[in-house]
C-alpha cells in the first residue's frame, strides 16, 4: 500500500475504513508512479481525475460525454493533467479547436468507487432538511439517462427558451434554492463547475454546475425523505406549469407540435388556451389527424391581438408561478443583516434608471475629476463591425451656478455602532440622495466588477474604493497596467517594476511554510503563465522549458523535501540554460524576461508586508505589454498560494472584517481573463481561480474593464456586485446595456462617475463621490 496515496485520500476526506479498499482499486503501476509525488500533488492528481469523471456530464446533446474542456480542469495547471495522461488514466482529443479530456476505462475504474464513497458519506437526511421540497422534484424532472441533462446553470438564465429557464427567471428564489443545493453538493465533492460542451456546437458554452452519473441516487435519497403528499403536490404543480408553458411556446413559435399531439394533457391544455384566444382566432371544426389523434386547428384573424393575448397568458402563468412556488425561508445570497438595519442605502430599489437631469447635477462633478488617463481605447475584435450610426447629440453645456456655494466634502462614513464588526465601504449617493455603501461581508462573496469606457470614471472609482478600504485598515493590492491607479490618500507603498529596477519577486522561490508551492507546482505554473502570454509556444517547447527548470532545481540542491527549500533557485542560472538551449525558438520567446531582469533585483516584494495592511501599488506600465501580464499572472498566483497556506476563513463568523484578508484590484482585467486565439477566447487561469476559489481564503476581487463581454460566465457567476458606468461609444453601450437591462441611451448619456449598480437582485442609479469630495 502506498503511504502517500493513503495520506492523499485521507486529506481528501475519505474515512479510514474505506481507504484500503479504495487504494486497492488503483492498479499497481499507477500506485508505483504516484510514489514519486508528494502527498499534496497526489491529492491534486486524484481530484483532477474525479473532476473529469463528474464534469463529463456537462456534455449532453448526444446522451454521452464527449470530453471536459481542458481549461476548466482542476487548478488550471498542466501538472495533474500531464501526470494522468502519462499513467493512462485520461486521454485528450480536439473538437472544433477545443481540447477536451475524458477518463479512460482505467481512469473510470478508479474514479467510480471514489465517487460512490463520497455519495455514501453524504448526510442525506441533513441535506434534505435544508432543501426546499420543490428543488428535488424539479431536478428529478430534468435528470434523465446516463449522461443527459445532469447540469444546473451557475447564473440565472437570461432566456426563457426552456421550462427550467422560465421557472428560474420568474421565481429567483427557486434559482437561489437550487443553486444552494448544487453548491452544497460541490462543497461535498459531489458536483463541479464545468463548461457545458456540446459536439454539435463550435465552442464550449457557459459554466454550469455538473453532477456525477450517480446523481440520481442523491435525488432518490432526498425525495424519499420528503412527505409523499408534498412530493405529489409539487409534481402535479410542475407538470401543470410545464404543460401550459409548452402550449404557449407551441402557439408562439410552432415548437413542440409532436409533443402536444402525443400528450392528452397537452391537448387538453391547448383546447383551454385556444378558448382564451377566441377573439383573435378562428377555430376550424371537424379536422382530424391522419393517425386519428384530434388536434385543434385554427386560423389567426388578428395577429396583433393574438400576440397580445399570448403575452397576457404568459404573464398569467408567471403570476401563477410566483404565487404557488413560494420559497418559505430566506435564500442564502440576499443580505441577511441589512434588513435589520434602519433604512439601508443599498436595499431600496430605484424605479427609474435614467441619468439625472441638468438641474440634478452638482458642481463637484466635473469631467476633469473623473478623466481616465492611459486606458486602452480599442474595442475587442469579438464585437462585430456594424454600420456607423449617428450618436445621440451631446448634452448641452452646463450653466455656471453662482447662487449657492459648492457642497462641502462628504465626510468619511463613521462605523455604524449598530453593526459591530461590520464592513461598509462608502460609494456615493442614489438618485434620491441616500448614501450607498458596499458591504461585502453581507454578500455571498466580496467580488465586484466595474465597467465603463474611457473617461467614465473607472480609475477614480477604483482610487476611492481603495482609499476607503485603507481607512478601514483592510489590505489592498492594486495591479496597475497603466500607472494611473495609485490612491491619493491612505498608507500607500508603491513598487514600480521596470528594466533594471530594484523591486522583484521570484515565482520559482519556495517556502517551507507554503507546502502548496512544490518544485513541480512552481514549474507548472511558470510554464502555464509563459504559454498563456506566448500562445504560439509549442507543446514540445513547453516541455523543454519544464525540464530545464527541473534540472536547475536539482543542480541547486532543491528537491521535493521541504528542508531543501531554504535554498534559492537563481534566475540567472535558468537564463544560462535557456539561452544555450538547442531549440533556438525558446530563447527568442524568453529573451525579454531575462533582459528586463523581471524576476531578479535588489529588493524582493514581500507578500507578508502586503497582507499586513495599507495599499500596495504594483506599477507595471514601464514593462512591455506581454511582460506586464506575465508578471501580474505569476504574482497573483503567488498570493493565491500564500493565502491558501493560511487556511480557509472560519465559517459562521459574525465579524465581517474577519472574512477578508486582502482586496485585489485589477484594471484592464480582461487581460488576465481571456486571450485572443484563432477565433475564440481561451481562459486565463489566474482570475478564474480567484473568482471561484479565493473567497474561502479571504480574497475580494475588484475587476475593471470596458465591456461585460470581457468576463466569461465563470467569472460572472462568482461576482456579487456589478457597476456599469458611461459607455464610450455605441458598440460598448449595446454590449453592456443587454446585460444590465437598461437603454443604450442611458449608458451613453451618463455623466462621469454615474452608473447602474447591481447588488444581488437590487438595481439602482448611483453617483460615486470622488476623492475631491471626500473628507478623510
Amino acid at each position: 500500500m502506498s503511504t502517500d496515496l493513503t495520506k492523499a485520500l485521507k486529506a481528501m476526506g475519505y474515512v479510514d475504513t474505506e481507504i484500503p479498499a479504495l487504494v486497492e482499486s488503483f492498479p499497481s503501476a499507477v500506485v508505483e508512479y504516484l510514489r514519486d509525488f508528494r502527498t499534496l500533488e497526489v491529492r491534486d492528481i486524484v481530484e483532477t481525475l474525479l473532476y473529469i469523471h463528474i464534469a463529463l456530464n456537462s456534455s449532453s446533446s448526444r446522451g454521452e460525454g464527449a470530453g471536459v474542456v481542458e481549461q476548466s480542469c482542476y487548478a488550471y495547471t498542466s501538472g495533474p493533467l500531464f501526470a494522468l495522461t502519462e499513467v493512462g488514466l485520461i486521454e485528450s482529443v480536439s473538437w472544433h479547436g477545443t481540447t477536451v479530456s475524458k477518463a479512460t476505462p482505467a481512469g473510470e475504474a478508479i474514479a467510480r468507487p471514489l465517487m460512490e464513497a463520497r455519495i455514501r458519506a453524504l448526510d442525506i437526511l441533513d441535506l434534505a432538511s435544508e432543501i426546499h421540497g420543490v428543488v428535488p422534484a424539479l431536478l428529478a424532472g430534468t435528470v434523465k439517462g446516463s449522461y443527459l441533462n445532469k447540469t444546473f446553470p451557475s447564473t440565472l438564465p437570461r432566456t426563457e427558451e426552456t421550462f427550467v429557464g422560465f421557472l428560474l427567471n420568474n421565481c429567483p428564489g427557486l434559482y437561489e434554492e437550487c443553486e444552494r443545493f448544487a453548491s452544497q453538493l460541490k462543497d461535498a465533492g459531489c458536483a463541479v463547475l464545468a463548461y457545458a460542451y456540446d459536439l454539435d456546437l463550435p465552442r464550449a458554452e457557459g459554466v454550469v454546475y455538473t453532477f456525477p452519473p450517480e446523481f440520481a441516487y442523491i435525488l432518490k435519497g432526498v425525495l424519499e425523505t420528503i412527505d409523499p403528499e408534498v412530493r405529489e403536490h409539487y409534481d402535479m404543480l410542475l407538470e401543470s406549469f410545464h404543460s401550459t408553458f409548452t402550449v404557449l411556446r407551441y402557439l408562439s413559435c410552432g415548437e413542440d407540435y409532436d409533443r402536444i399531439r402525443a400528450s392528452p394533457a397537452h391537448r387538453r391544455e391547448l383546447a383551454r388556451v385556444l378558448s382564451e384566444l377566441s377573439d383573435a382566432i378562428y377555430v376550424l371544426e371537424e379536422v382530424r389527424e391522419d393517425d386519428g389523434v384530434d388536434l385543434s386547428r385554427f386560423i389567426i384573424k388578428d395577429r396583433n391581438l393574438y400576440d397580445a393575448r399570448l403575452r397576457d397568458l404568459g404573464r398569467v402563468l408567471m403570476a401563477d408561478v410566483a404565487a404557488k412556488i413560494v420559497i418559505d425561508r430566506p435564500a442564502p445570497e440576499p443580505l441577511p443583516t441589512v434588513k435589520k438595519s434602519p433604512a439601508p442605502p443599498v436595499e431600496a430599489p430605484v424605479a427609474a434608471v435614467a441619468p439625472p437631469t441638468e438641474e440634478e447635477e452638482d458642481d463637484e462633478w466635473g469631467d476633469a475629476i473623473f478623466a481616465d488617463g492611459g486606458e486602452e481605447e480599442e474595442i475587442e475584435d469579438e464585437i462585430e463591425e456594424e454600420e456607423d450610426e449617428p450618436l445621440p447629440p451631446p448634452p448641452p453645456p452646463r450653466r455656471a451656478r453662482t447662487s449657492r456655494p459648492a457642497p462641502a466634502p462628504e465626510p468619511a462614513p463613521a462605523a455604524d455602532p449598530s453593526r459591530p464588526g461590520g464592513l461598509d465601504i462608502f460609494l456615493g449617493h442614489a438618485q434620491d440622495g441616500r448614501r450607498v455603501n458596499w458591504s461585502p461581508g453581507q454578500l455571498n462573496n466580496g467580488h465586484m466588477i466595474i465597467l465603463g469606457g474611457s473617461g467614465a470614471g473607472k480609475t477614480e472609482t477604483i482610487r476611492c474604493i481603495a482609499s476607503e478600504l485603507a481607512l478601514e485598515a483592510m489590505p489592498v493590492v492594486l495591479i496597475d497596467f497603466h500607472g494611473d491607479m495609485a490612491a491619493t490618500s491612505g498608507n500607500i507603498r508603491s513598487y514600480k517594476i521596470r528594466e533594471g529596477g530594484q523591486y522583484y519577486f521570484n515565482p520559482l522561490e519556495l517556502d517551507s511554510d507554503i507546502d502548496e508551492i512544490t518544485p513541480l507546482r512552481a514549474t507548472s505554473d511558470f510554464v502555464d503563465a509563459i504559454s498563456i502570454n506566448f500562445p504560439t509556444l509549442g507543446i514540445q517547447q513547453r516541455r523543454k522549458i519544464k525540464n530545464i527548470i527541473k534540472d536547475c532545481y536539482r543542480a541547486s540542491g532543491i528537491t521535493g523535501k521541504t528542508e531543501t527549500w531554504t535554498r534559492v533557485l537563481d534566475f540567472d542560472d535558468i537564463e544560462d540554460e535557456i539561452m544555450n538551449c538547442e531549440d533556438e525558438a525558446i530563447p527568442a520567446y524568453l529573451e525579454d524576461i531575462f533582459d528586463y531582469k523581471l524576476f531578479s533585483g535588489e529588493e524582493k516584494i514581500s507578500i507578508p508586508t502586503i497582507l499586513s495592511g495599507g495599499i500596495t501599488h504594483i506599477n507595471l506600465n514601464a514593462l512591455p505589454e506581454n511582460l506586464r501580464y506575465l508578471f501580474a499572472d505569476l504574482f497573483l498566483r503567488r498570493i493565491y498560494y500564500t493565502l491558501q497556506a493560511t487556511g480557509e476563513i472560519p465559517r459562521g463568523s459574525e465579524n465581517e472584517r474577519e472574512k477578508f484578508r486582502l482586496f485585489v484590484i485589477v484594471d484592464e482585467a480582461k487581460l488576465l481573463v481571456s486571450q485572443k486565439s484563432g477565433s475564440k477566447t481561451s481562459i486565463k487561469a489566474v482570475l478564474n481561480k480567484y473568482a471561484t476559489e479565493m473567497r474561502k481564503f479571504g480574497v475580494s476581487l475588484i475587476l475593471a474593464s470596458q465591456l461585460i463581454a470581457h468576463f466569461n460566465e465563470e467569472i460572472l457567476a462568482n461576482i456579487a456586485v456589478k457597476f456599469c458606468m458611461r459607455a464610450e461609444n455605441k458598440k460598448q453601450a449595446q454590449e453592456n446595456a443587454k446585460f444590465f437591462e437598461v437603454s443604450e441611451k442611458d449608458l451613453l448619456n451618463f455623466q462621469p462617475g454615474e452608473g447602474i449598480l447591481i447588488i444581488g437582485s437590487e438595481k439602482m442609479n448611483v453617483r460615486i463621490v470622488p476623492s475631491s469630495g471626500r473628507k478623510v
